[in-house]
């Protein structure tokens, strides 16, 4: 076996294993980012169903899809963007996330039900034939959104699991370090 073989063997197992080992922080970003890109397309092509006037609970689901993604960028980057050697201060921003994260699932499921609901036109479908309304690409429109809003939804709270987890042990480890201290 040369040299170049070798050093080409060695490269291939460093750069698997890097990409392999990927951090709590990192997946965590990633699972923001995935959230973030479902919300984006979710509020501008999938949620966009009746005209903005018509539909108030439309442009709320959109706001909240909108606001969702704005914030899961901010976190998502903020991953590899800010760091802290201080215990306290990635506490508090460990606080701060599951905060957020829990405020974003609750308007997303808030929003998505009142969605639901008034995109279903009950009053309407008892006098009109919905069908000569709305095409059919309307239908299949609303239930994409219904199922991306699901999706951001169940993605938002695997991340503030995570989140609470990576806290819960963090606790842990330091009470457990302050009592080998103290003994």
């Amino acid at each position: 076996m040369n040299s170049v073989s070798v050093i080409a063997y060695y490269f291939q197992i460093t750069s698997l294993s890097s990409i392999m080992a990927l951090s709590r922080k990192e997946i965590i970003a990633i699972l923001l980012l995935i959230t973030t890109l479902l919300n984006v397309l979710n509020a501008t092509y999938f949620a966009n169903i009746v005209h903005l006037h018509s539909s108030y609970e439309q442009v709320a689901h959109q706001v909240v899809c909108v606001g969702t993604a704005y914030i899961c960028v901010i976190y998502a980057l903020s991953t590899w963007l800010y760091h802290s050697n201080y215990h306290r201060s990635r506490q508090e921003m460990r606080f701060v996330l599951a905060t957020m994260l829990l405020l974003m699932i609750v308007s997303h499921c808030v929003s998505t039900y009142f969605f639901r609901e008034k995109m279903a036109f009950k009053g309407l479908s008892e006098c009109t034939d919905l069908r000569s309304l709305f095409t059919s690409m309307t239908n299949v429109a609303k239930m994409i959104s219904l199922v991306l809003s699901i999706i951001c939804i169940l993605l938002l709270c695997v991340a503030l699991l995570m989140v609470l987890f990576k806290t819960w042990r963090s606790r842990k480890k330091r009470a457990k370090a302050e009592f080998k201290e103290s003994a």
